[in-house]
């Protein structure tokens, strides 16, 4: 299990969500769990995997947005760069 760690504008990106959605806490723990415990579990954007992006797909019934991350691996954490976080496209979970 990996340490996560978020940059300042990603930080301030979760506050702000945090006021936005009710239930965005929720779903941004899923999102660190996942990371932290898969790190691989998103697509690479570079030759070695090391910098990668992951998508959470909300649901507008459950009030979770949508989150996108673009994070990188390093041997003991998972370093989220970036987060876009919008409105869910559908109102459920998808398969």
């Amino acid at each position: 299990m990996r340490g996560v760690i978020e940059s300042p504008a990603v930080m301030d990106a979760v506050d702000e969500a945090s006021e936005r959605w009710d239930r965005f806490h929720d779903a941004w723990s899923v999102v660190t769990w996942v990371l932290s415990r898969d790190p691989t579990v998103g697509y690479p954007l570079v030759e070695g995997g090391h910098l990668r992006s992951f998508v959470f797909e909300g649901s507008m019934a459950h009030q979770m947005p949508t989150i996108d991350v673009l994070y990188a691996i390093t041997d003991e954490n998972v370093i989220i760069q970036r987060v876009r976080i919008r409105d869910a496209a559908f109102t459920s979970g998808h398969a």
